[in-house]
């Protein structure tokens, strides 16, 4: 700024020394001319009087007159009669001159007028003023013109306009420096409010502008320094404000995206990358770059032709996992005072895949429990008819039908422990009552409760525990957890051997269950710990089995925040792997 206004200045005193050169030039050259023309003038009228004197005395020689007193009075004179030829000149030989009649100056002195020219001597290279006057003496009736060269005019002009110029040139250094100083002094408080503003404008509000000046720029820093203060304020309640709603957005469940009226999204939050799988910024970006699924578009575009809450669902494709989506859209109303009524639309994007995972699982799991309950009770039924009808006198046979109703009874007995087992392991937390056990000792008390179902068998049962593993556990919790793995390893093996082994890294509890026997195929492994489900629904249920074990044991490893893997192969046997976190 500082530079731009020391330019201006320089350009205008610039300005101002070649205006005044330029009029001083004309002027000064304009007044010397007129000088030199009235003092020739002058001399000619003298000349002219003299002239008439040596007339009038008979001793008139117009060569002698001109060559005398053209030293005399510095200038050069040339007689010319009324037909313009010319009689004497001072500087030329006459008698060779051009006809003089039709020079200006000549021509119009010849009518009486006393006249002045001037005009380039192309004889002697230089200007000349050229004055002639009427003369009209004894014996002689013509033009005295009087020739004077303008060099020295021209020289006297030309010293008069340096000194001029030196004259302005020291006025103008003069001017450049009190302009200098005036605006370094102008500029300075400028520059300090510059220098802050530029400051605000990286975000740093705390700086200050100190001006002792009471002036324009005093006051002008004085409200810069308040408007600091509150801009610095009020950036603190709005970054605070951002922050709260960035918050709210990020902390959100759901995935939410705002488009305005031309689909464009202007706001978003992390949770609809993970929903939707977008790995890049989006804002600014049309819907339909961002999204591709026509019920979300249809939810979108029918919002906003009816200005209403719409919702719809839908399933999402993609590489991992399919994902079930509940879509709702709604118009975002602009505040009253607002010349337009909507600003765009919202659209709040809900993952339901679990719930409808989770709705899915119970309606199997209530359409698998009154099939597991039916089974038993229609059989209890049928052997209760029956023995009403008359089979109870056959003691044999009723004895064989109570049997049987006992068999069944007890199932339903195990199958309700099962399922309330299950549910109040869902429900829980975590562990709560916990204490210090010794993995061995259950895995032992364990192997004592499932011997009487080796007798048939020709199984044996190998232990391999490190000593002295202890966790921190529900003892009952763990006891049921190995028991329903084991029980399984036994039911599926006709002979060989069932491992279980305890050991421990310096993270987990490892304990294995290995079998020898008839295998898995690969294709159950994902649902084994589903509620129910069985690889040989006929052979399991066959062998007292409700369908649940393997679930419970999954549920008890989740509770304590462990994981389950299994590994197996048809014929030759199943592993199933748990960590326990220490």
């Amino acid at each position: 700024m500082q530079k731009k206004l020391m330019a201006t200045y320089i350009l205008i005193i610039s300005l101002t020394i070649i205006i005044a050169v330029l009029f001083s030039w004309n002027k000064g050259n304009q007044y010397f001319r007129d000088t030199v023309r009235k003092d020739t003038e002058t001399k000619g009228q003298l000349l002219i009087d003299i002239l008439t004197n040596e007339a009038e005395n008979d001793s008139l020689d117009f060569q002698a007159f001109a060559d005398r007193y053209s030293s005399k009075s510095e200038v050069r004179i040339t007689l010319i009669d009324m037909e313009g030829i010319v009689v004497a000149d001072s500087d030329e030989d006459y008698r060779i001159m051009d006809n003089h009649a039709f020079r200006n100056e000549v021509s119009r002195a010849i009518k009486g007028e006393i006249a002045s020219k001037i005009r380039y001597s192309d004889t002697l290279g230089t200007y000349y003023l050229y004055t002639a006057l009427p003369i009209s003496i004894k014996g002689f009736q013509g033009v005295l013109r009087l020739s004077m060269p303008l060099i020295e005019i021209q020289n006297i002009a030309i010293d008069m306009i340096k000194y001029v110029v030196y004259g302005i040139l020291i006025g103008a250094v003069i001017a450049v420096i009190i302009a200098y100083i005036v605006t370094k002094r102008f500029m300075e408080p400028l520059g300090q409010l510059t220098q802050a503003a530029i400051k605000i404008s990286e975000g740093n509000y705390n700086d200050k502008i100190y001006i002792r000046s009471k002036d324009e720029t005093g006051k002008l820093a004085e409200a810069f320094n308040d408007m600091s203060v509150k801009l610095s304020l009020n950036m603190w309640k709005l970054e605070k404000r951002n922050r709260e709603f960035e918050s709210v957005l990020s902390s959100m469940i759901n995935g939410v995206v705002a488009v305005d009226e031309d689909y464009k999204v202007f706001l978003y939050n992390s949770k609809l990358n993970q929903i939707l799988n977008i790995q890049e910024d989006i804002v600014g970006k049309s819907i339909y770059e961002v999204i591709r699924n026509t019920t979300i578009f249809n939810v979108l575009e029918k919002s906003i032709e009816q200005n209403e809450y719409i919702v719809d669902e839908t399933i999402i494709k993609s590489n991992k996992k399919d994902k079930t989506v509940r879509v709702y859209a709604n118009p975002i109303f602009a505040p009253k005072r607002a010349s337009i009524k909507t600003m765009g639309t919202l659209l709040v994007i809900r993952d339901i895949t679990q719930m409808k995972k989770l709705e899915t699982m119970r309606s199997d799991f209530v359409s698998n429990v009154t099939h597991e309950l039916n089974t038993p009770l229609t059989s209890i039924r049928g052997f209760v008819d029956t023995l009403k009808n008359g089979a109870i006198k056959d003691e044999k046979v009723a004895a064989r039908f109570l049997d049987i109703i006992d068999i069944e009874t007890e199932r339903l007995s195990l199958l309700i422990q099962d399922i309330l087992s299950l549910s109040a392991i869902e429900n829980m937390e975590d562990e709560k009552n916990s204490s210090d056990n010794n993995i061995g000792e259950i895995i032992n008390e364990v192997t004592e409760i499932l011997n009487p179902k080796l007798e048939n068998k020709d199984i044996n049962i190998d232990i391999r525990v490190k000593k002295n593993v202890t966790y921190n556990c529900n003892r009952n919790r763990i006891k049921q957890l190995i028991i329903n793995l084991m029980d399984n390893a036994i039911k599926y093996t006709e002979k060989g051997s069932v491992i279980i082994s305890c050991d421990e890294s310096e993270e987990d509890i490892i304990i294995e269950v290995t079998d020898t026997g008839i295998g898995i195929e690969e294709q159950h492994i994902p649902r084994l710990f589903e509620r129910f489900y069985r690889v040989d629904k006929g052979r399991s249920r066959n062998m007292g089995g409700t369908g649940l074990g393997l679930s419970i044991v999954k549920h008890i490893v989740g509770l304590y925040k462990g994981k389950i893997e299994v590994e197996s192969n048809i014929g030759v046997g199943t592993t199933f792997t748990i960590r326990l976190p220490k």
